[in-house]
C-alpha cells in the first residue's frame, strides 16, 4: 500500500508538472500580436548613437520626476541604453557629488551620480550624470505617514492601500515644488548642470560635497561645444525646463555678454551656441499640468522672429533649436502632451523649441470581467524599459525608415 502510495504521488507530481508547463506554453503560444499604439509627430530628430559621431564625449542627465527617488534610480534606463549602443565598458566604480545649494553654502540638495561607458575601443563613450533630488521633499511629505500606516492599512483593500500609498508619495511633489521658495530643487539641477559643464570624467573625484562655481564665459563655452542629450520624468520636464530659461535668461543678459566680451574667442563661443542644437526626451511629460500655476518666460510667441533665418531678433536667439519630445501614454493619468499653442504661448521664444509628440501606450491592455483595464501605475512608471523608448532615445528618429523595430511598431508623421 505504501509503494502505491507512493507511484500514485510520483504519477501526480509529474502530471500536475506536465499540466503547468502545458498551461504556460499554452499562454506563451496564444499570445496575441502587441497592438499598444506608438504616433511619432514632429521632427526628425537625432539620437545619442548620431552624436558619437565626432568622437567626442556624449553627456546624458537624467532627472527624476515625482515620488520618493534615491541614488540609483536611473540604472534600469542607463543600462538599457547601453545595451542598445552596444558600450559594455563601464567605470568600476561611480562618481558621488553631494549637491549643496549656492546660496547658503552648507545645505545639501541633492545627489549627482556620474557614471562612464564606453565601447571596446572607447570609440563611443558616454558619461551619464543621475540627479536625485527626493531629498527636499522627504521631510514635508512626512505628514502623510500616518494615511499608509497600520492605522489604516488594515481598513482597505490589498490594490486601494497601495493605490494610496503612490498617490501620498507622487502627489505633494508637484505643489512643493512649485512653492519651494528657497528654490533648493531648481538648485539642484542647476548645480548638477554646472558639475556637467565643467568638469571632466578625469577631473571629478570619487565623492566630493561642495559648490559648483565656475565663470559663465566657462559654462557657456562648454554648454556650446559639449554633446549634451536631456532625459526627464514626470515633474522632472518642469524643473529641467525651468532650468533652461534660466540659462537662455542668463545667456541674454547684458553682464554676462560682457563676461564673455572680455575673452578673445567670445564672439565664436556666443556664434557656437546659437547654432547648437539640444534634445531633451522627457518621458511622462508634464508641462501642460505644472504650467497652470508658473509663471510665463520673459519672451514668448516670437519664435518667428527669433528661430528664422528672415527673423527679425534672429541674431539674438540663444539656442539653433531645443528639440522637446513629449512621451505620454494616454493611460498615464499623469502625462500630457504639447500643443503649438502651448510652445508659443509658455516655452521662451529664445531657445527655439521645436515639440515632438510622442502617443504611446506603454502598459498593456488586460480584460477583467469582460471590460479592458489598464494599470495607470505602470503607465507612469515603466517608460524606461519599453523597447520603443529606449530605440528613439538611442538611435533617434532620422532615419526610422530604416529602423526595424520604430518603422514596424510607430507611425511617424512629420510636421513642418
Amino acid at each position: 500500500m505504501q509503494r502505491l502510495l507512493l507511484l500514485v504521488l510520483i504519477m501526480a507530481v509529474s502530471g500536475c508538472a506536465s499540466f503547468g508547463r502545458g498551461v504556460a506554453e499554452a499562454i506563451i503560444n496564444d499570445k496575441k500580436e502587441d497592438t499598444r499604439q506608438c504616433e511619432i509627430q514632429g521632427n526628425p530628430l537625432p539620437g545619442i548613437d548620431d552624436l558619437f559621431a565626432d568622437k567626442r564625449v556624449v553627456k546624458v542627465m537624467m532627472v527624476h520626476g515625482v515620488g520618493t527617488h534615491r541614488p540609483g534610480y536611473a540604472t534600469r534606463i542607463r543600462e538599457n541604453l547601453a545595451l542598445k549602443l552596444g558600450l559594455d565598458v563601464f567605470s568600476r566604480r561611480d562618481k558621488n557629488i553631494t549637491l549643496v545649494d549656492p546660496e547658503d553654502k552648507k545645505t545639501v540638495i541633492g545627489n549627482l551620480r556620474v557614471t562612464r561607458m564606453q565601447n571596446d575601443d572607447a570609440s563611443k563613450d558616454m558619461v551619464f550624470y543621475e540627479l536625485t533630488w527626493s531629498k527636499n521633499t522627504s521631510a514635508q511629505k512626512r505628514i502623510l505617514d500616518y494615511d499608509t500606516s497600520g492605522l489604516y492599512e488594515h481598513k482597505r483593500t490589498p490594490f486601494n492601500h497601495t493605490m494610496k500609498k503612490f498617490l501620498d508619495d507622487v502627489i505633494p511633489d508637484p505643489e512643493i515644488y512649485l512653492t519651494d521658495k528657497r528654490g533648493y530643487i531648481l538648485n539642484a539641477t542647476k548645480q548638477a548642470t554646472c558639475w556637467m559643464l565643467s568638469r571632466s570624467w578625469d577631473q571629478l573625484q570619487l565623492e566630493q560635497k561642495q559648490v559648483c562655481e565656475v565663470s559663465s564665459y566657462s559654462q557657456i563655452k562648454n554648454l556650446s561645444r559639449d554633446n549634451i542629450i536631456f532625459i526627464t520624468h514626470s515633474l522632472g520636464s518642469k524643473i529641467l525646463m525651468d532650468s533652461l530659461t534660466d540659462i537662455v535668461n542668463t545667456v541674454a543678459s547684458a553682464e554676462v555678454r560682457q563676461d564673455v566680451a572680455q575673452h578673445r574667442d567670445a564672439r565664436l563661443i556666443i556664434d557656437d551656441l546659437k547654432n547648437k542644437e539640444m534634445t531633451v526626451f522627457m518621458l511622462a511629460n508634464q508641462l501642460p499640468l505644472l504650467q497652470i500655476a508658473g509663471g510665463k518666460p520673459q519672451v514668448t510667441g516670437q519664435i518667428p522672429a527669433y528661430c528664422h533665418t528672415k527673423g527679425k531678433h534672429y541674431n539674438d536667439r540663444v539656442f539653433k533649436r531645443v528639440n522637446v519630445v513629449a512621451f505620454s501614454d494616454p493611460n498615464d493619468l499623469l502625462s500630457y502632451g504639447i500643443t503649438q499653442d502651448f510652445v508659443d504661448n509658455y516655452l521662451d521664444s529664445r531657445m527655439c523649441p521645436a515639440v515632438t509628440n510622442v502617443n504611446i501606450n506603454i502598459a498593456e491592455e488586460i480584460s477583467v470581467f469582460g471590460a479592458g483595464v489598464v494599470n495607470p501605475v505602470t503607465a507612469h512608471t515603466e517608460y524606461d524599459n519599453d523597447t520603443r523608448v529606449i530605440e528613439m532615445i538611442a538611435k533617434g528618429t532620422e532615419n526610422i525608415k530604416n529602423n526595424e523595430i520604430l518603422s514596424r511598431r510607430c507611425r511617424f508623421t512629420r510636421l513642418k
